[in-house]
């Protein structure tokens, strides 16, 4: 007896599955080695340029504090030879823009760009009273004739020694003797003089604030109070600073404000004092020296002081900035000044204290674009990597669908050789051993050769509808089936179908009822291939309701289809499994499990003959509650 080639063939099928777990699985670790490198790749690019990154921050802050100490070096050597003001344009231009230049000298304090000073380091020392005044004393005091003192006082205010100190007293004498025009003339006259008194307060500026007082509350003497503090900020009197906040406070009292200094005049007058402290060391010492100092604003101060003078330049916070000029190809490189004391930097920033330049703070430079940029494009990279992987998982992944699609197939087809060679069998072997019987003339009685002529023309049947239900398939599956579609009445189809199989299924103890319209319906169909289709649904039905005895066929026309059922009582079909029910070579779980043999092509042949008469099947079935298949077609001309 002849070994079945199914069993080889599963067994190597079964070996092929258990590989593919194996595949996916080497797969899989080739993905996450890819993945590992690409992560070492990218780390180190990334540590690679955060070196370059650093390199070049350290390269470029190394050029900026050098070029900042030779520019500092060289506005040092121009202060050393500044010994007069202004300065022309061309002289100028070699210091920072909105830069302001101070020269103290024994004789006076110059500016450029000339700027009005609130007040001095060193005022003009106060005068003595001038000789003469010896009657007018007496008179004013003594006697207290205040008129005769006015006279007196007369022939000394047009003489220039004594003009100020008479008008100054003439002005006095009129407000005591409630002369207020007479005081207001005389004040007029004093206000255009420049010397100082024995106070060492300006006799102009005594005027002015005598006026304001002397004149009566409201617009008068708030519009002398303005006039004051105008002449306060023109600088038009060297003052002490003590001088200068007293009658500023006065102008504010009469003119009912707390209004201070603007504060850059003020800073700036401020400076000068102080950078002549600075002076007055040198000539103190009898040494020139230099310094350099960075205030927390960012602004810069430089002096040479020598005995004879003090030589100065004070620059704006944005000195550093108009200084500083980095190379054309640095513009992703940026830098700030900090104070000495300051946060340290983070991250890639560099850090260069100045004090190579002799000054107080450092810069910071760091990377306006970050270090990512500079290596790998990391997002198209990434992007790459990414496709790859999925490109690789996703070949991986329809590669095991197919091979496993392809076994699935592979085990579908073995199943169907397995039932295809059954089905063959048990047909041959009845046919075989009842031609012995009639060979051997060992069938003596006429009924019982007339049974055994009934059963080989049933058999015979029965082979050749498996035949040509196998080269129907095939045909099909290959497109090469060609059916004639002619109009035709369905019930009349089906009515014909019933009959013939009615008879198989009485011998198989069913009963096949049938409940159809009366009336006609015509569908566009294959006659021959419908016919096949209704039986095989209703051997189907047979074949599955193994403790049934009755088959229903139903056929109505509803809304210009025609709908035929057939439907049993079998032991149905999962609902996992009916997507797949109509592919083929497919059967159910249940029917393998009871043993029942079939080959699987014939529901989806069935489907195949419905969709060439442009119809649908579907199915509703539970598992243990029977099956109901539904041929929907439509009529003739719709």
């Amino acid at each position: 007896m002849l070994k079945s080639p199914v069993r080889p063939l599963t067994i190597k099928l079964l070996s092929v599955r258990r590989s593919l777990p194996l595949f996916l699985a080497v797969v899989v670790c080739l993905a996450m080695w890819q993945v590992w490198l690409t992560w070492r790749l990218m780390d180190q690019d990334r540590n690679l340029n955060e070196q370059r990154s650093r390199e070049r921050l350290e390269q470029v802050a190394d050029l900026a504090v050098a070029q900042l100490a030779g520019t500092l070096g060289e506005w040092d050597v121009s202060l050393r030879d500044l010994d007069t003001l202004p300065l022309a344009a061309a002289a100028m231009a070699k210091f920072p823009r909105n830069s302001e230049l101070v020269l103290l000298t024994q004789q006076s304090v110059t500016t450029s760009p000339n700027k009005a000073l609130l007040f001095v380091p060193e005022p003009p020392p106060a005068s003595p009273v001038p000789d003469g005044f010896e009657t007018v004393d007496k008179l004013e005091f003594q006697e207290q004739n205040y008129n005769r003192a006015i006279i007196a006082l007369q022939p000394l205010t047009e003489r220039p020694a004594t003009r100020a100190e008479a008008l100054m007293r003439s002005a006095r004498l009129e407000r005591r003797l409630n002369h207020p025009e007479a005081a207001l003339a005389a004040y007029d006259r004093l206000s255009q003089e420049t010397a100082t008194s024995s106070e060492g307060v300006p006799y102009g500026l005594s005027a002015a604030g005598a006026r304001c007082e002397l004149l009566p509350h409201g617009t008068a003497s708030e519009s002398a109070a303005k006039q004051l503090r105008a002449v306060l900020l023109a600088g038009r009197w060297p003052l002490h600073r003590e001088t200068f906040e007293f009658y500023w406070a006065e102008a504010n009292r009469l003119l009912h404000t707390v209004e201070g200094p603007p504060k850059e005049s003020l800073e700036f007058s401020a400076l000068v004092a102080r950078l002549y402290e600075q002076w007055q060391r040198a000539v103190r010492t009898g040494a020139s020296f230099s310094d350099r100092e960075t205030e927390p604003d960012g602004s810069l101060l430089l002096w040479h002081a020598t005995p004879s003078r003090l030589s100065a330049l004070s620059a704006a916070a944005g000195w550093l900035s108009a200084s500083l000029k980095l190379p054309a190809k640095t513009g992703d490189i940026r830098w700030q000044w900090k104070a000495s004391g300051s946060a340290g930097a983070a991250g890639q920033s560099v850090v260069r204290s100045l004090a190579e330049a002799q000054l107080a703070g450092k810069l910071e430079f760091s990377s306006i674009s970050g270090v990512a940029g500079q290596g790998l494009n990391r997002p198209l990279f990434l992007s790459g990597v990414a496709l790859m992987l999925l490109l690789v998982l996703a070949s991986a992944y329809a590669m095991h669908r197919g091979v496993s699609r392809e076994l699935h197939v592979a085990m579908l087809q073995s199943d169907f050789v397995s039932a295809v060679s059954h089905e063959f069998r048990s047909p041959l072997t009845s046919l075989r051993s009842i031609t012995e019987l009639l060979v051997n003339d060992r069938l003596k009685d006429e009924s019982r050769l007339r049974q055994a002529y009934v059963f080989l023309e049933r058999e015979s049947a029965r082979l050749q509808r498996l035949v040509e239900d196998l080269l129907d398939f095939g045909r099909m599956e290959s497109g090469r089936k060609q059916y004639s579609i002619e109009p035709h009445d369905v019930f009349r189809i089906v009515r014909s179908a019933v009959t013939d199989f009615r008879e198989e299924a009485q011998a198989s103890g069913f009963e096949v009822e049938m409940k159809l319209d009366s009336h006609e319906a015509t569908v566009q169909a294959d006659e021959e291939a419908l016919r096949r289709a209704i039986r095989n649904l209703l051997e189907n039905a047979l074949k599955y309701s193994p403790e049934g005895h009755s088959v229903w066929v139903e056929g109505h026309v509803n809304h210009r289809q025609v709908m035929i059922s057939v439907r049993d009582q079998g032991m149905g079909i999962d609902p996992r499994e009916q997507p797949d029910i109509f592919q083929k070579f497919v059967r159910g779980a249940a029917a393998k499990k009871a043993g029942i043999k079939g080959t699987g092509i014939g529901l989806s042949m069935v489907r195949e003959i419905v969709h060439a008469c442009g119809g649908e099947i579907r199915l509703e079935s539970k598992a243990g509650a029977g099956r109901t298949f539904t041929i929907t077609l439509p009529l003739a001309g719709e």
